[in-house]
């Protein structure tokens, strides 16, 4: 739930940021905060009898979208990395495949701060022929198709090819480096085979084949990280990362990756001796945060810094990470300090109401302070949201401050600065409930008028100014349901009933819940709702729907 949180919240900032643009603002020529390109995996069709076989087709879709990421950023447009779009999409749960509809992609596109998309196709038989095609999200233009062609084993130059004439289309063509040495072919196919393999072990298996073929490779080496990391194969891990050049481009990645493992290892030492050498050159707050993590560990020795103290620096270097909020004042909590932890896990949840652990921490520290009420509050929403286990006692006065909550960054968030964060309301109008009360009069115009996209930045700012009101998430579920992402759409009608039982948040969360299959749990809405008010038309619909 923690990585789902985290980028449910720069989702959720993106469209903010997509919903209160005045008026379109020119294209710089260089590379502008914002500008980034999602490249989706193409379709690939191969003849039987092409070179390298009917297989290729598993691997070229994936491999034309790798190489034109590198071939843009080395370009010097912003592109976002193969990590960056499976993690986006993961969290979002929808399936990352070229079979995705065009207009989902683009909306999905929106959705995570693109600017622009690049889809294709490539064909291989005799020849290789590649079609890319580069929509500008901002008009919604569709420009001309990128078309060339060459022999697989060209596979590097017809795409450097490609991504300089798509380069040129955005407009921000700035040459900042140069591009990374290609592989040999059989190199390359393993490496990117290591890429989509379907399972761990197979991924092992391809990249360590390529990594002997080229053993110095960064590519190779960051992507085995990432598998030996994700089997608990920490040691394996830390001496693929240290292998990087340093002179590579994802040297100072590497660095990071190393201090994780070290983390995952218990050597504290050499964790911190690295991510103070990196804080020294150059300020990240994922540094400062995994410093704090690396301190809650290990302990603070009598008179080292606290963790609470690495946390605060990350949050002032990037205030709108929930998670850095969340690990703030839940070091806050542990040290034993109510006002701050309290303080910093509510402006967590004012940019992400539904994390569960943020209510939990919250139901421990109200809970120590003596009050009672609101520490059960939000205990019984930590429940709702899954930041409980069966164990978890059922009084927020028995609770005990869970070890092991905080949340350790990732890769990608070394790069996060160069993310465009939007603030959604003045600071000093948090609390003006008139405020909040303006955002939703536009969010229910704007989806009276089928202008989902614009309403879901009103009510965004309506959330984030009165967090706990019911009818800004139950309207946003209502969104999320039409647009099919039902997972969302059942947390957020469940926080709407948490904030206020109504009939219709009972009926709008057994609709969702029908639609998603749990036909069971529908049918115990509908009960509730006709309990509210049994002559609810809404609600007996639904449970004649739900019954059959």
């Amino acid at each position: 739930m923690t990585a789902f949180n985290a980028l449910r919240c720069t989702v959720w900032m993106l469209v903010a940021a997509l919903g209160v643009c005045a008026a379109p603002t020119a294209v710089a020529a260089q590379n502008t905060p914002g500008s980034r390109v999602l490249v989706m995996p193409f379709t690939a069709e191969v003849d039987p009898d092409a070179s390298g076989g009917a297989g290729a087709a598993l691997w070229l879709g994936e491999a034309a979208s790798t190489l034109i990421v590198e071939g843009l950023s080395t370009r010097g447009v912003g592109a976002m990395s193969r990590d960056e779009r499976v993690a986006a999409f993961a969290r979002l749960n929808i399936p990352m495949t070229a079979a995705l509809t065009r207009a989902t992609t683009i909306r999905i596109g929106e959705l995570i701060g693109a600017s622009e998309i690049v889809f294709g196709e490539v064909r291989l038989g005799r020849r290789m022929q590649v079609r890319a095609r580069l929509v500008r999200l901002s008009t919604g233009d569709e420009l001309d198709t990128v078309d060339h062609e060459g022999d697989l084993g060209d596979i590097f130059a017809v795409f450097g090819t490609v991504s300089e004439r798509l380069s040129t289309q955005t407009g921000r063509l700035r040459p900042v480096r140069p591009a990374p040495p290609p592989l040999a072919l059989e190199t390359f196919e393993s490496y990117v085979k290591g890429l989509v393999a379907a399972t761990p072990a197979a991924q092992q298996r391809f990249l360590e084949a390529a990594v002997r073929q080229a053993p110095g490779d960064p590519r190779i080496l960051m992507a085995l990280w990432e598998v030996y990391s994700a089997q608990g194969m920490h040691d394996r891990a830390v001496a693929s990362a240290n292998a990087v050049p340093a002179d590579a481009g994802a040297y100072r990645q590497a660095r990071f990756a190393v201090a994780l493992s070290m983390l995952e290892l218990r050597r504290f030492d050499g964790a911190a001796q690295a991510l103070t050498a990196m804080y020294s050159t150059s300020r990240a707050a994922a540094v400062s945060s995994l410093l704090g993590s690396v301190q809650l560990r290990r302990g603070a020795a009598p008179g080292a810094e606290a963790p609470a103290v690495f946390f605060r620096r990350a949050v002032d270097e990037d205030p709108e990470n929930t998670d850095y909020l969340f690990n703030l004042g839940y070091a806050s909590a542990l040290a034993g300090n109510a006002a701050d932890a309290i303080t910093w896990l509510r402006e967590a949840v004012r940019f992400d109401s539904a994390d569960g652990d943020a209510h939990l921490v919250m139901s421990v520290v109200l809970a120590s302070m003596g009050r009672t009420t609101e520490a059960q509050r939000e205990l019984d929403l930590a429940r709702l949201l899954g930041g409980v286990d069966d164990a978890t006692p059922t009084t927020a006065s028995s609770l005990r401050l869970p070890p092991g909550l905080e949340r350790l960054p990732q890769l990608a968030d070394l790069a996060s600065s160069t993310t465009p964060r939007v603030a959604i309301a003045n600071r000093a109008q948090r609390d003006q409930q008139e405020t909040a009360r303006f955002h939703l009069t536009n969010a229910r115009a704007f989806i009276g008028a089928a202008r989902d996209r614009d309403a879901i930045g009103e009510l965004r700012r309506a959330i984030y100014l009165a967090p706990y009101e019911e009818e800004p998430h139950r309207l946003l579920g209502g969104i999320h349901q039409r647009a099919g992402r039902l997972t969302e759409a059942i947390e957020e009608f469940t926080v709407a009933l948490w904030c206020l039982e109504t009939v219709a948040g009972r009926v709008a969360l057994g609709n969702a819940l029908l639609e998603s299959g749990q036909g069971t749990a529908a049918r115990r809405e509908a009960a509730r709702a006709l309990v509210l008010d049994p002559a609810s038309v809404p609600a007996r619909e639904l449970a004649d729907r739900a019954a059959r």
